[in-house]
């Protein structure tokens, strides 16, 4: 397993410790949801791009990881002259624009109350069944991109 590999799996690992104790603190009803969901949105979010950003720098198979994980494809380090990112790298660019991780990217809505209906602001819902899909969906990317990379 290269060295992002296993970043990203540990990343992913550690998002699904504060999930669980994200469920475990809705569950127990001892505080408003609303305060729960505002104190593991931000670190499940972060755990979650950090896995992202590693995924990302194995997919184009870079063995020296950086200090941190980027959270773009366009934040990704140039490749040696002649070569192209594989194909789940376009795929995630394409995702980023418009699609599930693009909605993963987001701010995380820090307002301590929900917005009524009737307003015309457009945002992400934050919720914990939410950061449980976007977990499933690295998750599922992980195994795709170990795939990729035994077979090369």
């Amino acid at each position: 397993m290269s060295h992002p590999l296993a970043f990203a799996n540990q990343s992913l690992y550690h998002a699904g410790i504060l999930l669980s104790a994200w469920s475990h603190a809705k569950a127990s009803g001892e505080a408003p949801e609303r305060a729960i969901t505002l104190s593991f949105a931000t670190p499940v979010q972060a755990r979650l791009l950090d896995g992202y950003g590693w995924l990302l720098l194995a997919a184009c198979r870079i063995r020296q990881a950086p200090e941190s994980p980027p959270h773009s494809v366009d934040d990704l380090p140039p490749l040696p002259a002649g070569l192209v990112h594989p194909a789940e790298v376009a795929a995630c660019a394409q995702l980023e624009l418009n699609g599930w991780i693009a909605d993963l990217k987001s701010p995380v809505d820090r307002q301590p109350t929900v917005r009524p209906a009737s307003s015309l602001a457009v945002e992400v819902v934050t919720s914990l069944e939410q950061f449980q899909e976007w977990s499933t969906r690295l998750k599922d990317l992980a195994a795709q991109i170990a795939d990729a990379i035994d077979e090369s």
